[in-house]
């Protein structure tokens, strides 16, 4: 308690303050009256005086206590919103909760919402729950941002039966009128639900190595031992997402579709998921929208997005080397360069010649020289696997001693072939040659040794061209900049 002196207005009045919480003070207060004492002005204070609440800034989020998945039914006063049923989904951070509110035709004062809850203080008081949080909507969420609407108070109480729980929730951020949890702005009677469980299994091609990586290695999609589950890593610091295998729903040799229900921060749902086998060390993934239910997941109106969905590129750790393709009829390459970014070729070297990008072929590994001027530089890649789809040609690729991959989209017409690279994804929507990081349009001409040797190589006997060493060179140079 305390006697505080108004020196502006002349009186006193007694403040009580309670600690319900680190983050959370409660206070009553008497009118500012010629009080001569603390006893005086604090006696008149009682239970029915005005609670008023504060809340600590900055306050670091705490669990919430309340751990789901829910659903519930909810009330504004005007009737209680039972179907559909609305519902709560736990978050992978035990300090926030989301809300799906869903709309009741025929209940006033009820409609669809997305809301999450930052938990900031629990606490209990006899059989009642207190729970203070911040909560942001959002169809809100361009709204300028202000403490006064976005805290809420919350009190619960465990029902006995079937392990419901009984829930108010203030109108502001003042938590009045909130005394029990039947009453409240908004009431709600939650029942205890189930996360989806795995009932299904990835296929052998998949999880012959538990991970892989994309090209770029910004993400890592790691398989469960007992085949039924992956998560998928960020290196940058983003939230992990887990994906459960709940339905099997086409499957061929090479690709395979399948329902699952994806984890990730406070987003959750069921997703459609097509796997495609590309090569013994190279899959492929692509993903449909987050829908409500399994039913609607793989549904013929989800299905249509994957022509407009990237294809995820993923490779083995450490794949090992396989044959690189031969695609043209000679082994000497012209090059016309379309778009090109690079850090070892030095243009102030090239101004009064043309650059000259040959390469030769062996196996399973890729050489290639690029000479203007007194500019020379010499790389190797290694080949991990090609494949063809719908007219064009993919082939995943490295650095010799590094371990970026690279994708080469191309197609050939004539004499001609024209290619672009990308270094995260093989992407569908490049246009080979004029589109992407990088765009080369090339045709045959001379001998692979005797171009080579000019620039002083010599360790390419009985090998062919291959049109992606001309592209090597510049990916390398940039990713080496990056």
């Amino acid at each position: 308690m305390f006697y505080i002196e108004d020196a502006k207005e002349k009186c006193f009045r007694c403040v009580v303050i309670y600690e319900k919480h680190p983050n959370v003070l409660q206070y009553r207060e008497t009118y500012c009256d010629g009080y001569r004492s603390l006893h005086q002005a604090c006696s008149t204070i009682n239970a029915d005086a005005p609670l008023y609440s504060l809340f600590r800034m900055d306050a670091k989020p705490v669990p919430c206590q309340l751990r789901g998945p829910f659903t519930f039914t909810y009330s504004r006063g005007h009737g209680e919103c039972i179907y559909p049923l609305s519902n709560i989904d736990t978050c992978t951070d035990d300090s926030r909760l989301l809300f799906r509110f869903q709309a009741c035709a025929d209940v006033l004062g009820t409609e669809s919402s997305v809301e999450e809850l930052s938990c900031l203080a629990v606490w209990k008081e006899g059989s009642a729950h207190y729970l203070v949080g911040k909560m942001s909507n959002e169809k809100h969420h361009n709204l300028p941002f202000t403490d006064d609407n976005s805290y809420r108070c919350f009190v619960f109480d465990y029902l006995p039966e079937k392990g419901g729980i009984q829930m108010s929730q203030s109108a502001d951020a003042t938590c009045d009128g909130l005394v029990s949890p039947w009453e409240g702005s908004r009431t709600m009677k939650l029942v205890k639900s189930k996360h989806p469980t795995p009932s299904c299994s990835f296929p052998g091609w998949v999880t012959s190595s538990h991970k892989w990586h994309t090209l770029d290695f910004k993400k890592v999609y790691t398989f469960s031992h007992r085949n039924t589950s992956f998560k998928l890593s960020h290196v940058h610091d983003y939230i992990d997402t887990k994906f459960i295998c709940i339905e099997e729903v086409v499957s061929t040799a090479n690709t395979s579709t399948y329902v699952t229900y994806s984890m990730s921060g406070c987003k959750n749902g069921y997703m459609c998921m097509k796997l495609y086998h590309r090569h013994k060390h190279i899959i492929e993934i692509q993903f449909g929208d987050i829908a409500r239910s399994s039913q609607e997941a793989c549904h013929s109106a989800f299905s249509e997005i994957y022509s407009n969905q990237d294809f995820i590129t993923l490779v083995a750790p450490s794949p090992p080397s396989s044959g690189c393709p031969q695609l043209v009829e000679t082994n000497g390459l012209r090059v016309q360069v379309g778009k090109v970014v690079s850090s070892s070729f030095r243009p102030e070297l090239c101004r009064d010649s043309a650059a000259r990008v040959v390469g030769c072929r062996s196996h399973d590994t890729i050489e290639f020289l690029t000479s203007c001027a007194s500019f020379t530089d010499v790389q190797s890649f290694l080949c991990h696997g090609d494949w063809e789809e719908n007219g064009r040609s993919y082939l995943v690729t490295g650095l010799r001693n590094s371990r970026n991959k690279y994708c080469f989209v191309y197609w050939s017409n004539d004499k001609t072939t024209h290619l672009s690279g990308i270094h995260d994804t093989c992407r569908r929507t490049v246009e080979p040659g004029v589109t992407g990081n990088f765009t080369f349009n090339i045709s045959s001409a001379g001998l692979c040794d005797s171009l080579l040797n000019v620039g002083g190589n010599s360790k390419a006997p009985e090998v062919f061209i291959s049109l992606f060493s001309i592209f090597l060179v510049f990916v390398l140079s940039c990713s080496l900049v990056r």
